[in-house]
């Protein structure tokens, strides 16, 4: 699912590359990401629950920026229908999205005259608490656009982390090290999710890259 005002293009790096590691991935399909939009959720609900049908099996939510908050509300009012959440970047604990730096919260506002009154904006609290099922916050505190404070849950447990990778918000969906560290996710068994473990080799550097 992508950031806010963008489209499927800007996720396409992403998504082959987990076609090539033999994912059975689906694009979000609905042009622009417009910001906070009530039908715009019903139909994304709709559409996780067919995907689950035709499938025979739970879906697993990667949404970038504005997407994931999307991806979080889903798994939360689709428990059953959602595997797992996997969030590049996404400000979840902002009940405004608009507010994340001055030049989104003049765009999010021109397209968004009505933002304040959209029904969604009533599931803010729901978003913002950690879903019912695996989720993976992966942040940058070099992220440029949303503060890296708003992208992580306050408690880590048995399903809920977060993880740090270098690199800035519009590059998440093609950053190497984004890529790999949403393959491993989406990678594991279900009903085994485990907590992710960097490869030792890029463990020190990752560590003295982002602080």
């Amino acid at each position: 699912m992508p950031g806010f005002f963008a489209a499927d293009r800007s996720t396409a790096s992403l998504r082959r590359y987990l076609q090539s590691r033999d994912f059975n991935v689906h694009a979000w399909d609905e042009g622009r990401n417009p910001g906070i939009n009530d039908a715009l959720y019903r139909r994304l609900a709709r559409r996780v629950k067919q995907l689950s049908r035709e499938h025979g099996s739970t879906v697993s939510l990667v949404g970038w920026s504005l997407g994931g908050i999307y991806a979080r509300l889903l798994a939360h009012r689709n428990p059953g229908a959602v595997r797992q959440v996997v969030t590049l970047g996404s400000p979840f604990k902002m009940r405004q999205y608009g507010s994340v730096n001055g030049a989104v919260t003049r765009l999010y506002q021109r397209f968004n005259p009505e933002r304040q009154r959209d029904p969604m904006l009533e599931y803010a609290d729901l978003w913002a608490a950690p879903p019912p099922v695996p989720s993976t916050s992966i942040y940058s505190k070099g992220d440029g656009v949303a503060h890296w404070s708003f992208c992580v849950d306050d408690v880590e447990d048995e399903h809920t982390e977060n993880i740090a990778l270098p690199g800035s918000h519009l590059g998440m969906t093609h950053n190497p090290l984004f890529m790999y560290c949403v393959a491993d996710r989406l990678a594991q068994p279900e009903g085994a999710w485990q907590r992710f473990e960097l490869l030792p080799q890029l463990q020190s550097l990752l560590q003295r890259a982002v602080g």
